[in-house]
């Protein structure tokens, strides 16, 4: 092995010393660096959602009350209220869940939660809910009391698609002030509250100050009319204090804010009522939104003042959540840098999306129905007919994958011949591994370094499959890839782009048992754009996979020695940091490779030929 000449340096493994412990994990747990939001609740909710008619608000337990609030009721009422309406949806819910959710799932927003759970089928449900949204919700804490139970929530939605909460919560087990304290948002950028917290007393108030300590800001839902109503002082002690800088209220809630009004009047009044909040509500805090229904929004920051109208041109099935994804639409702006109208945009969009599906939850057409929106008029005169191409091609690599299974990948020079030392070597390596691993072999499906591991798998009588290229360079693959490849096993595509996304997603280990890997054999300026690639997917922790997966470079003849110099020389010089490719690393031979296999995927007592 070559040795490094700056000892501060921790080159990659099998080079010199191994690299030091990565800071985040690859094997399912969470990601250690600070997310951007972090949305914070007293308790966890669990949203159950019905169709009902007209005649449920006017009798039975717990149904009456006023139309599009929230109204607390003990466990045996929503228990009945179930049995009352028939069908329900279940889903996990709760407002600032609600906006994570649409942060991490739409927007790709590092985003986590902090809440509390009881230890019951709903607490499983709810952690599962967000962990599948991308939301981390390791923060989230267990309550041990036997007793302790999750927040569930019956969602009444009438024929107009309007929603009316019927909340069951057990104070007791809520998170209290004394659980937040400011290391729990260093770091990050954000955190948003909602008014339901005040059902914890003196909460807000604590995770308001412990933000500031952090140097987060806060955004703040008010919830809920009855919220605004009840804890009116607290509320706009609060807000008043500067601490708050985004505050989003619905109509019903900025009417209720400066003195009450009927939610179903349209009268001058009401509109006066509204600009009486936006005015105050701008007053307390750097920006303030008041959304609006099918209206719209309107929104003021300093002397800016926008009027956003709704989006048009679908049926509402239920507005359950449409304020929370309007919040997270409208921060995904504020994170972004965006103008105030493009937050309100963004806002609105979101809110459309969700109201046109059950539940507080956007639909994965949803999601797509938001980013055709998103760019439209802004993208059109960009949009080229490739698009389509290249979508139609990674969903038949998908495809191929699913069929074929993952495995190792194997990347390397086209050029190199049958005679080359290189290609002989490459052949007993893809031999080699496929009879210790038993997993399939993937290629670009090209000549050289490529056919030569292919073919190796194909001596030990294991499955290859290919994802082509239209030309590899200074060579014409077509016909070469044919000769050793199945049509069946082969995908070919015209583009770049999902050859080499879908070259990595054939390495990825989705279940612990997963054998596969990253082999780099001696390549051009093609595989250096791969490995490259690969070694910033692992920097970023973009890679897809849910468990390691290996990176090994084969330094035949010290092939990669120039390379690793200088990757230790960008570490040296503070670009790269030491624990960013503690996956990599480096194999002088055939053994040494097929060794840190068997050590990897703790494999005894298997002999391999050479």
């Amino acid at each position: 092995m070559k040795d490094v000449d700056t000892p501060h340096v921790t080159p990659i493994k099998g080079y010199a010393a191994d690299a030091g412990k990565r800071k985040r994990s690859l094997d399912g747990t969470p990601d250690a660096s600070p997310p951007e939001v972090i949305a914070l609740e007293t308790l966890a909710v669990i949203d159950h959602s019905c169709k009902v008619p007209d005649h449920f608000f006017k009798a039975g337990p717990g149904f009456k009350g006023e139309v599009g609030g929230s109204i607390r009721v003990d466990e045996e009422t929503l228990q009945t209220m179930l049995v009352n309406v028939g069908e329900f949806s279940t889903k996990a819910g709760g407002s600032a869940a609600n906006t994570a959710r649409g942060l991490a799932a739409g927007f790709d927003i590092r985003t986590s939660l902090i809440s509390a759970v009881g230890k019951d089928e709903w607490g499983a449900l709810f952690t599962s809910s967000m962990r599948r949204a991308g939301v981390d919700a390791s923060k989230t804490v267990v309550r041990d009391d036997p007793e302790a139970r999750t927040g569930r929530c019956v969602c009444l939605v009438d024929k107009t698609g309007q929603r009316t909460m019927r909340p069951s919560f057990d104070d007791k087990h809520r998170l209290l002030p004394n659980e937040i304290t400011p290391d729990m948002f260093e770091g990050s950028r954000w955190v948003v509250v909602n008014g339901y917290s005040y059902y914890s007393p003196g909460f807000l108030e604590a995770a308001c100050d412990a933000a500031s300590i952090a140097g987060c800001k806060v955004a703040m839902h008010l919830a809920s009319f009855e919220i605004v109503r009840k804890f009116r002082p607290h509320l706009t002690s609060l807000l008043a204090s500067g601490k708050v800088h985004v505050v989003f209220a619905n109509e019903d809630e900025a009417r209720e804010l400066v003195g009450g009004g009927d939610a179903s009047s349209e009268s001058i009044e009401t509109d006066t009522k509204i600009e009486a909040a936006l005015a105050k509500l701008a007053e307390w805090c750097d920006i303030a939104v008041v959304t609006l229904g099918d209206k719209g929004c309107v929104a003021m920051r300093d002397a800016e003042r926008v009027d956003q109208k709704a989006f048009k041109g679908f049926d509402v099935k239920d507005t359950t959540g449409a304020g929370d994804l309007f919040s997270a639409g409208f921060m995904y702006g504020l994170l972004r840098n965006a103008s105030l109208e493009r937050c309100c945009e963004l806002g609105c969009l979101s809110g459309a999306a969700v109201v046109q599906t059950m539940g507080a939850e956007i639909s994965a057409d949803g999601w797509t129905w938001v980013h055709a929106h998103m760019h439209e008029g802004r993208a059109r005169s960009l949009v080229r007919g490739s698009a389509g191409a290249v979508q139609r091609e990674l969903l038949a690599c998908y495809e191929l994958i699913e069929s074929i299974g993952r495995g190792v990948v194997y990347y390397g020079s086209a050029r190199l011949k049958a005679d080359n030392p290189h290609f002989i070597r490459s052949r007993e390596l893809g031999k080699m591994v496929s009879e210790l691993l038993g997993t399939p072999t993937w290629t670009g499906g090209g000549p050289g370094m490529m056919e030569a591991a292919s073919l190796g798998a194909m001596d030990a009588g294991k499955a290859v499959a290919g994802i082509r290229i239209e030309r590899e360079a200074g060579t014409k693959v077509r016909s070469a890839a044919q000769s050793y490849l199945k049509p069946e096993h082969t995908v070919f595509c015209k583009f770049l782009s999902p050859r080499k996304v879908a070259l990595v997603d054939a390495g990825v280990r989705k279940k612990s048992e997963d054998r596969t890997a990253y082999v780099f054999l001696p390549g051009g300026l093609g595989t250096m754009d791969e490995l490259f690639e690969l070694f910033t997917l692992y920097q970023l922790h973009k890679l897809g996979t849910d468990h390691p997966v290996p990176v090994i470079i084969v330094n035949y003849d010290g092939f990669y020695d120039c390379l690793l110099d200088f990757v230790n020389t960008m570490q040296g010089h503070g670009t790269v940091g030491a624990g960013e490719y503690d996956q990599m690393v480096v194999k002088n031979t055939n053994d040494e490779v097929v060794d840190y296999l068997k050590q990897y995927y703790n494999i005894e007592g298997h002999d391999v030929a050479a």
